[in-house]
């Protein structure tokens, strides 16, 4: 079975994403993903936290991230899982302040800006998860991309990325 990870802002309640988190889990898992969402567990002790986030993204095959508000614990995320080689998809609400030119400029993600949920669920219904592979795209600037026969197709912008 896939494993996805998601992160998002968890902290400070005024940047937490509830609705974004909830479309994410219930989408991946009407596809048989299983999603590490950490959102929605019960507070623990930081060091329980950090082992814990760490080899769930470790153990993942993908993650998804919400990054329309700075968070340090989803910077340490994503960073990990592009160290690892794992596909990273970003989501950034497109009224929301700019993004930081670290997670701009890092390779092996995809950014995708949203206005409301429902584009979020029509983004990961869209993604053939079982193929996500990293793969830059000679189109756009995402680095994502699904096998397809003898092809890699991008996930932003549905071009060939070979």
């Amino acid at each position: 079975m896939l494993q996805g990870y998601l992160s998002g802002p968890i902290i400070h309640e005024h940047l937490q994403k509830r609705d974004f988190y909830t479309v994410v889990v219930e989408t991946l898992r009407d596809r048989d993903i299983e999603v590490f969402a950490p959102q929605f567990l019960v507070p623990a002790a930081a060091r329980e936290i950090y082992l814990r986030d760490v080899q769930w993204v470790r153990q993942s095959d993908f993650l998804v991230g919400e990054v329309s508000n700075p968070s340090l614990g989803v910077g340490m995320e994503i960073m990990l899982a592009i160290e690892l080689k794992k596909p990273v998809l970003l989501f950034r609400q497109a009224e929301s302040p700019r993004l930081s030119r670290m997670v701009l400029g890092a390779k092996g993600k995809v950014l995708f800006v949203y206005k409301e949920t429902g584009d979020v669920e029509s983004v990961l219904r869209d993604i053939d998860f079982e193929n996500l592979t990293v793969r830059e795209c000679p189109h756009c600037d995402s680095e994502v991309s699904m096998k397809s026969d003898d092809d890699y197709v991008c996930v932003l912008c549905g071009q060939t990325a070979d």
